[in-house]
């Protein structure tokens, strides 16, 4: 009889002190797919290097294969030569996957790459609208304006000087 076991919050060293009987198969597996998806996916830049990381991403596990995204096919044909020794490097990075990975598929999919990219501006775009703005009037924004002042005023150029100041505050 199978026990029914809550994944959630379980990590390797925790499927240890269960019974191989008591695991079903296809949770397990589940289990170790979903939280190995998430080492590959941070560890990526490191397999295949930063450049071929920003033209290409492990995309999903399906079976025993690894599903890889590309921006253009040429990236596909190519990495597709590659193959084996892109599975020793996600082996030597993620040994826990030798079992779970078989083979690399390639696709390309160019609004993958697309839709990353505007989702990374549009958190950049709010991470800078939620920073902080210093009033005029607090002390922080003084001490600032009074620091940017001192560095700056050898500049003879009022606007320019203006200028250079407002940034040494916006980035301090």
């Amino acid at each position: 009889m199978f026990k029914k076991l809550v994944f959630k919050g379980l990590n390797y060293k925790d499927l240890d002190r269960f019974k191989e009987h008591d695991l079903k198969r296809d949770e397990m597996k589940s289990f170790y797919q979903t939280f190995d998806f998430i080492d590959l996916l941070k560890k990526w830049p490191d397999i295949v290097g930063v450049k071929m990381a920003k033209v290409t991403s492990p995309l999903k596990l399906k079976h025993d294969s690894l599903i890889v995204v590309t921006t253009h096919s040429t990236y596909s044909h190519e990495l597709s030569y590659l193959s084996e020794q892109i599975k020793i490097e996600i082996f030597k990075a993620l040994p826990e996957l030798r079992n779970v990975i078989k083979k690399i598929i390639y696709e390309t999919q160019e609004g993958y790459f697309k839709h990353r990219d505007e989702v990374a501006q549009s958190r950049a775009e709010i991470t800078e609208a939620a920073r902080p703005r210093l009033h005029p009037q607090s002390p922080q924004y003084k001490i600032l304006k009074a620091e940017a002042e001192r560095l700056f005023q050898h500049v003879e150029e009022p606007e320019l000087r203006k200028f250079m100041i407002s940034i040494y505050i916006q980035t301090n």
